[in-house]
């Protein structure tokens, strides 16, 4: 599924794609599909996208979506140095 603290692209769309497939043949083969879309859990991106703001000083309704997307991108290389 996508990571929801990135902006939206059609690569995003490429598992969803690929499970619409499964499921029209499984429903053409005649088993009983439930479909279900997944987005995922959103606690650890914007829990890194906070405190890396906190850190920085940003405040959120100064920032535009290419901001949040920068400092996700530098919040992400930090917590990963982190380990």
């Amino acid at each position: 599924s996508p990571n929801v603290a990135k902006e939206m692209h059609v690569g995003h769309l490429r598992s969803t794609i690929i499970g619409d497939t499964i499921s029209r043949t499984l429903e053409f083969c005649g088993a009983d599909v439930k479909r279900l879309n997944h987005v995922g859990d959103w606690g650890t991106q914007f829990g890194m996208l906070i405190e890396h703001m906190r850190a920085e000083g940003a405040e959120a309704e100064d920032q535009d979506i290419k901001d949040l997307q920068q400092l996700y991108r530098s919040a992400k290389q930090r917590f990963d140095e982190d380990e």
